[in-house]
């Protein structure tokens, strides 16, 4: 006999106890007590005290009642096991099925008219391979796509398991075969006759065929150890032929950043001449429409230059087939590719200085703003004259109160309480920038370690309120930055060099300055890379949420509107893509206030996937994989139904018992 049941025999242990404990404990302190009438109370004056009742071994003298209790439930609890006779047969298998449920099984070749795809042939033959076992096998089906998901224990329930098999759908990502070997390995480890078997059309990588071993190596331990066990292979899939989108990427203009430019790749995977249709589109508007004809193998790469830029930031490539020959392919997926462009306008920006022809020449030069200059004291008598700009720059100035989100901050030199990151007391003499936080968008090709300056205030950055430095001297942090809720602040300690003014700096005369004022500029308008690629279905990412400070959570909104959770860990949100179209992210305070949201495009982006090209046969380090034999005849005889149904008799003999007065 063996138990193959979910719980573990240590697991059932601390069970077993817990409920043998319960079940005695209930019974000694049960009160109840049968009721007599009599005609006069003093002759049975023993019969109304409670001595018996609160007495222990006086409760234990209804053994028998107890035993039953304690049958009833060492059945159910035994039953829970799933004991079975005959699964210990030497011929019986353990078998885990690797069903692949990656992008190209939706290929719709599976059958001779193309109205089945690649995976309902696969669940056929995965269902007909589980009919197909003795009493005594036990199989597993696991999930193969971008993961390796385990969709049952091991079983010989041929019914359920081919139930758990028809509820299984592709996905749009890779199939990642090693993981999936690996964790049917680490199951089968220590069973008999452990057998692998593959379901799938062999469109995987090379690089992930090589990645197993047949024998112990100790010297690759990247290697999925494979030894000992039987692992074959059934085919599917019949149609070669398909024209995908590979590539899909923006890119906006340094210079116009009203304006981008559009990547587009296309490759002809099939050995056939194909034709196609390819439209842009931005929103619902088609941008322009081309068609296409490709050799046997070409790639075609497509770009639009120079495109404008629209109030609909979702842009949108489609591959629509043509009535001729070559003119459409079983494989849909990757006929349509997503990406997005974040919203653009020009950012208007107030600049509170006192005639610094440093300051305005560098921000004339960006075409994309639309400069406004007032002096200290014009902007201290009228505060408001920094509402509805996107960016306010104060140059040696620092205001009591600071104009109101969501604009955005740049000071040099600030100075006092009203300081937007606190200060140190005293300034820094001479310093020169030995460290700078290169990763931080404001930073980006930026060099300062050659830059003089006289003095610097320095700044008390705290982490906790979203504050942090981007380049230091030594040990003080001269120019640091702040997310501060919905709006962005760049805080210089120094000041610029201007008429008038008691302070000196060579860093006006550098191409670090105005690139500084660049990047800020994009900072705040959320653009940190010039090219704004679309993520890959089934790759797992990191994502920076611009204002998620403090937020240790995100919603994910997919595609087919459902809704999952991820970690934001440092202001990054991990994302992962099991399906192509557009995501939105939002990070949410434990009230439900938005603190941050983000829209992320992913395709298939994938020339292996795009490649359905089947394979008949399947190689894997150096081993060619036969299909299964089929399963000898053995036996096992499930238990737990008789189990239950004894307990259902002792439960039927224990009612009987009680209202006859036996065992009470």
């Amino acid at each position: 006999m063996s138990f193959l049941g979910p719980i573990a025999l240590g697991t059932w242990g601390y069970i077993v106890l817990g409920t043998v404990v319960l079940a005695i404990s209930a019974y000694i302190i049960k009160m109840r007590r049968r009721r007599f009438e009599v005609p006069f109370s003093q002759l049975w004056k023993r019969v109304l005290e409670q001595k018996d009742a609160n007495a222990l071994w006086k409760q234990l003298k209804r053994l028998i009642s107890l035993l039953f209790v304690l049958a009833i439930l060492g059945l159910v609890l035994v039953a829970a096991l799933d004991p079975t006779l005959g699964a210990v047969d030497r011929k019986a298998r353990s078998v885990v099925i690797l069903l692949d449920a990656s992008a190209s099984m939706k290929a719709m070749d599976g059958d001779e008219k193309g109205t089945k795809s690649r995976m309902d042939a696969a669940k056929a033959k995965a269902k007909r391979l589980v009919d197909g076992m003795g009493g005594g096998d036990l199989a597993m089906v696991m999930r193969v796509d971008g993961q390796a998901t385990p969709m049952s224990r091991f079983s010989s329930d041929s019914p359920m398991l081919d139930k758990i098999i028809d509820g299984i759908a592709a996905s749009d990502t890779p199939a990642d075969l090693p993981r999936a070997l690996g964790a049917a390995a680490d199951a089968l480890r220590d069973r008999t006759n452990p057998l692998i078997v593959i379901v799938s059309d062999g469109a995987f990588p090379e690089a992930q065929l090589g990645q197993v071993t047949w024998q112990p190596d100790p010297k690759n331990l990247a290697a999925v150890d494979l030894s000992n066990i039987d692992v074959r292979y059934l085919a599917v899939g019949k149609r070669s032929d398909n024209v995908g989108i590979i590539a899909f990427n923006v890119r906006r203009y340094i210079a116009n950043k009203a304006a981008y430019e559009v990547f587009i790749e296309i490759q002809n995977f099939g050995q056939e001449p194909a034709h196609r249709q390819l439209t842009l589109y931005n929103g619902n508007s088609a941008v322009d429409t081309r068609t296409l004809d490709l050799a046997p193998g070409q790639h075609v790469r497509q770009i639009y230059p120079k495109i404008p830029g629209g109030e609909d930031n979702r842009l949108r490539a489609t591959l629509r087939p043509l009535d001729v020959a070559g003119g459409s392919d079983p494989f849909a997926l990757d006929d349509t590719a997503y990406a997005l462009l974040p919203a653009r306008k020009k950012q208007k920006v107030l600049m509170v200085t006192q005639d610094n022809l440093f300051l305005e020449g560098a921000l004339l030069i960006y075409d994309n703003i639309e400069p406004f200059k007032v002096s200290p004291a014009e902007y201290a008598a009228k505060p408001t004259i920094s509402d509805g700009m996107d960016v306010v720059v104060f140059d040696d100035y620092t205001p009591e109160s600071l104009p109101m989100p969501p604009a955005s901050l740049i000071f040099f030199h600030p100075t006092g309480p009203s300081s937007p990151i606190a200060l140190h007391t005293g300034e820094a003499l001479n310093p020169h920038v030995t460290e700078i936080d290169e990763a931080h968008p404001v930073m980006r090709w930026v060099s300062m370690s050659d830059v003089f300056m006289d003095k610097s205030e320095t700044f008390a950055p705290d982490p906790k309120k979203g504050e942090t430095t981007l380049a230091y001297s030594v040990t003080d942090s001269i120019i640091a930055a702040k997310r501060d809720g919905k709006r962005k602040i760049v805080a210089f300690g120094f000041s610029l060099p201007s008429e008038g003014r008691d302070a000196a700096t060579d860093l006006t005369m550098r191409v670090a300055f105005p690139m500084l004022l660049v990047n800020a500029l994009d900072w705040f308008a959320g653009d940190q890379a010039d090219l704004l690629t679309t993520y890959s279905t089934g790759r797992r990412e990191r994502v920076p949420l611009d204002g998620a400070v403090g937020a240790t959570q995100a919603d994910v909104t997919g595609p087919d509107g459902t809704i999952t959770k991820t970690p934001v860990i440092d202001g990054l949100a991990t994302f992962y893509a099991s399906h192509v179209g557009y995501y939105d992210i939002a990070a949410k305070t434990p009230d439900g206030k938005q603190l941050a949201q983000i829209t992320l495009a992913a395709n298939l982006a994938s020339p292996t996937e795009s490649d359905i090209a089947p394979s008949a046969t399947l190689t894997l380090a150096g081993k060619k994989l036969e299909a299964p034999e089929a399963f000898s005849i053995t036996h096992s005889q499930k238990l737990w139904i008789y189990l239950v149904l004894l307990a259902l008799a002792l439960i039927v003999l224990e009612w009987v018992t009680y209202h006859r007065r036996i065992t009470v």
